[in-house]
This record gives structure tokens, sequence and C-alpha cells, in this order.
């Protein structure tokens, strides 16, 4: 997978993953196919991969997994996102 052009934020179990424009489909495909813990699914636009975490694993600990098995380094693509406690950041 391309480390480049990567984003991933999340909200409580769904992750939205990045993608070149046209390769959304591989990459969900590839995710459905892995057999990942605690994946239940995805959904593919055309630039964008919507992956739904189960209850358990969170869309936090499944980002972080995603960004590890891109090779992608904590400084490459920051994003923000708000839980249900506090305003949290953090580099994906």
């Amino acid at each position: 997978m391309m480390a480049s052009g990567w984003c991933r934020s999340r909200a409580e179990n769904l992750v939205v993953v990045r993608t070149p424009p046209g390769c959304a489909h591989v990459v969900a495909s590839a995710l459905d196919r892995s057999a990942l813990d605690g994946v239940l699914g995805s959904v593919a636009g055309d630039d964008t991969v919507l992956v739904i975490a189960d209850e358990k694993r969170g869309g936090m600990s499944l980002a972080t997994e995603f960004r590890s098995l891109a090779g992608l380094d904590d400084s490459l693509v920051p994003i923000k996102w708000k839980s249900s406690h506090d305003e949290q950041s953090c580099s994906l």
C-alpha cells in the first residue's frame, strides 16, 4: 500500500482511509480479505474507504494498525478527532 496520500481519521468504530484516485476499491477488497481482527467490513468510493471495526476493537486501534501496516511515520499525516470525552490529536 502506498504511504503517500494515506490519511486516516476515526470516530469510535469507523476509520476513513484515503487512497490515490481510483484505488479505494482495491484497498477495500484487500482489507475485506485480510481477516484482520475486529474488521467487520468496508465501503469504497473512488479515493476513500470507510472501514467498520467491531466495538471491542474500536477505530483508534484499527487506525493505529493501518498506520503500522502502511509504514507511515507519525509525523507524515496529522489528524484530529473528537472523542466522547475530550478533543484529541494524533498523527496517523
